[in-house]
């Protein structure tokens, strides 16, 4: 027996023999012989997900769906989804992520089923059962050298692992579900197409590689992984790997050269945020670095051990550091160490050495070590590196029962039992974890309310929690106020949460309305005043300021801020109609009514704006202009006949 073959097989067993592409051809009934495996993961994933469907909008649900009127205006704006960024329509700020093909998805089931979350997080469930399906029959296949057992313990552990919740429950992770699917699908038509040398399943691999692009940028990833996969699991050359590998070089230099020119259209380039990733906040190069890795040995943590599940782990509750820090230093020792071992097995072909690589690989753009990106953390972006993890704990756990890498009968005796009693335990765990996660996910409100504990000193949870309370205090549709005690509640939230960052606009501009709610004018003007200092544009909060000037009828100061509001976001929908209802008292009719078509442009079914047209022709002496207009907005709204 080689050297290279002694260090990959446990226990002095025979390692398997690598069979050509004719033989995996003839094998292929022996790989469907359990069938069944990918059958159960699928519904291992519907079943763990089922208490999700009742759920309502969650977290970032709502800038990409329920306040994004490109989405909810369904795929009439098909042309702008693929021609702007990917929240264009929640807001007027530059972004850098551009994913078209999710937001299809979405507008699509937002049409089908407007304001009704149900269907998104059933075909969140569904899409994710099939990646549980997907995944089985791409690693068979793939690992058709080893025992089904490790395939199978791979798929079930990655399917019920807890840091999922965010990705299956919050219905905008649908990107991270469909771009694994997409990518594992394209990685399982490769290995079809070294069984069968037939160009379409290279095609259809290119295809779907290059839809996951579309999906989710992330996957980017995978130019690294399929040649990986194809030097670890086949015989084929290195210059037959290169060959097939350097195809998917032109989806994803399609995908690159498109999305460049759709962000640079942009007035400006996307600032990120310390509320978003403390990382920035780091005094040097060196805290910089530090603190990614204190967070990748965070990230790996919580894969290990998922208890207890967070959404926010933000400023201050997480700080720079640097390498004095042990957290630091023990994340950059464990994940160089990782690295470095995997590569000196690399040529050894360890399978274990493939798990590393992979999840290095995919988790790659998401440690903060390579480049600085918008978020430190999020348990959504374990999601395609759980896989690696996945495979990693599956080797261990047939390793430790020194399972027979090359049997292919489920059944080898005790050992194989011993291996599979393990994981069915951590299966249990994890499903457990799972099911009783997923309802701190049912709205914003219920998974604040289960973080806060958890991240006290998070200002992003303090302020969003307060936001939560403060609209569950007043009426949906008058604003006015129906339990002061929440909103009182929820301008302390806001208050703390200016201790934590005592720069926070959006927490002054959204306790000021609080105060406004209240009938504390005062209160809420300094704070306007205040969050206009640090964010001068702040398009919503000049609006609400110009409400104020208008009570206090300080008509011109109104004028003024609504212009700024507008001149600010365009889009703003709000301060378009003050500025015409500020107009229109002025009796400078056809002022106002440009305002207000304007407006329709990004929400042509607003009931408001409609009712306003119709009566501005009206009082302006044009009835008959004005009743289509009147028609529309009570057909819209009743309440306005």
């Amino acid at each position: 027996m080689s050297k290279r073959n002694q260090f990959k097989q446990p226990a002095g067993k025979q390692p398997p023999t690598r069979k050509s592409t004719a033989a995996h051809t003839a094998d292929a009934p022996a790989l469907a012989r359990y069938g069944w495996i990918g059958l159960l993961a699928a519904a291992l994933g519907g079943l763990l997900y089922a208490n999700t469907i009742g759920h309502q909008y969650c977290l970032d649900d709502y800038s990409v769906i329920m306040d994004n009127w490109v989405v909810k205006g369904g795929l009439k704006n098909i042309g702008t989804i693929f021609s702007t960024e990917y929240r264009y329509g929640a807001w007027n700020s530059p972004g850098s992520l551009y994913r078209p093909l999710t937001l299809t998805m979405l507008a699509l089931e937002y049409g089908l089923a407007p304001e009704k979350p149900w269907l998104s997080h059933l075909m969140n469930i569904v899409f994710y059962a099939l990646t549980g399906g997907m995944l089985w029959l791409t690693l068979r296949r793939m690992l058709a050298d080893y025992t089904p057992l490790l395939p199978a313990l791979a798929t079930l552990l990655f399917m019920a692992h807890p840091a999922h919740t965010e990705v299956v429950a919050n219905i905008k992770s649908r990107d991270e579900i469909v771009a694994l699917l997409l990518s594992i699908t394209a990685l399982y038509s490769i290995f079809k197409y070294f069984d069968h040398r037939k160009a379409a399943w290279l095609a259809l691999a290119v295809l779907l590689y290059g839809l996951s692009l579309f999906t989710k940028e992330s996957v980017i990833t995978f130019l690294a992984i399929f040649p990986l996969s194809i030097w670890f699991f086949t015989n084929k050359s290195l210059s037959e790997n290169l060959k097939v590998s350097a195809l998917f070089l032109a989806p994803a230099a399609l995908y690159l050269i498109v999305r460049h020119r759709v962000l640079e259209a942009q007035a400006f380039p996307e600032v990120y945020s310390i509320l978003d990733n403390f990382i920035i906040g780091a005094k040097n190069s060196s805290e910089k670095l530090a603190s990614a890795f204190l967070m990748c040995g965070r990230y790996l943590w919580t894969l290990v051990f998922p208890h207890p599940l967070i959404s926010d782990l933000g400023y201050p509750q997480m700080k720079p550091v640097g390498f004095g820090d042990w957290r630091a230093i023990l994340g950059f020792l464990v994940y160089v160490g990782m690295g470095v071992w995997a590569l000196m097995n690399l040529s050894k072909k360890h399978f274990l050495a493939y798990a590393i690589l992979f999840y290095l690989a995919a988790f790659s753009l998401f440690s903060n070590v390579l480049m600085t990106i918008g978020t430190s953390y999020g348990e959504r972006l374990l999601y395609g590196p759980s896989l690696g993890f996945a495979m990693a704990l599956a080797w261990g756990l047939l390793r430790l029962a020194k399972v027979d890498f090359k049997s292919q009968d489920l059944s080898s005796g005790g050992k194989a039992s011993l291996a599979l009693g393990a994981g069915a335990v951590i299966l249990a765990l994890y499903s457990i974890k799972t099911i009783t996660r997923n309802p701190a996910w049912y709205d914003s409100y219920s998974l604040y309310l289960a973080d806060i504990d958890r991240s006290p000193n998070c200002a992003k949870l303090n302020y969003h929690i307060a936001l939560e309370e403060a609209k569950r205090g007043q009426d949906e549709k008058t604003s006015a106020v129906t339990d002061r005690a929440l909103v009182e509640k929820a301008i302390a939230h806001y208050t703390k949460a200016i201790e934590l960052y005592p720069e926070y606009h959006d927490a002054f501009g959204s306790r000021g309305l609080a105060y406004f709610r209240l009938q504390n004018y005062d209160k809420a003007f300094d704070d306007y005043q205040t969050a206009l200092k640090y964010r001068p544009n702040d398009a919503r909060v000049l609006s609400n300021l110009g409400f104020i000037y208008f009570m206090r009828q300080q008509i011109p100061q109104a004028e003024e801020v609504y212009r700024k509001a507008i001149a600010a976001d365009p889009r703003f929908i709000d301060a378009r109609r003050n500025l015409g209802a500020v107009l229109a008292m002025r009796k400078d009719f056809d002022a106002a009514i440009e305002q207000w078509k304007e407006g329709l442009k990004y929400e042509p079914e607003n009931p408001t704006l409609n009712f306003y047209i119709g009566s501005a022709y009206k009082d302006s002496g044009r009835p008959e202009l004005a009743q289509p207009w009147l028609d529309k907005a009570s057909k819209l709204d009743p309440a306005l006949k």
